[in-house]
């Protein structure tokens, strides 16, 4: 078994495709012991899709860098364009 990369972690053991309604019971087998650790075992119930679940971090980071970058661009070609860069009056330049 490969070690996880976090302490805490979640594996998918199957997919339910029916709608949940009423109570239910689960009869859970301990075939791997984590008492080794000082591990738990937890069942949770989520609902995900095929993007995984319901977490916008990555959205709002990914969000955050484009908005950081456009502004930089602004930023940028605003200098580009009214820069404080004037012409060389190449008379002036000596030459040895």
């Amino acid at each position: 078994m490969r070690s996880a990369a976090f302490p805490i972690f979640r594996k998918l053991w199957g997919v339910i495709h029916t709608n949940l309604k009423g109570n239910y019971t689960f009869q859970i087998a301990s075939n791997y012991d984590v008492s080794k650790w000082d591990g738990e075992k937890h069942l949770i119930l989520s609902t995900a899709n095929a993007f995984g679940g319901r977490n916008p971090f990555l959205g709002i980071v990914y969000l955050s860098a484009a908005g950081v970058a456009a502004c930089m661009m602004v930023i940028f070609v605003l200098r580009y364009k009214f820069g404080a860069r004037t012409e060389v009056d190449l008379n002036n330049l000596k030459w040895d």
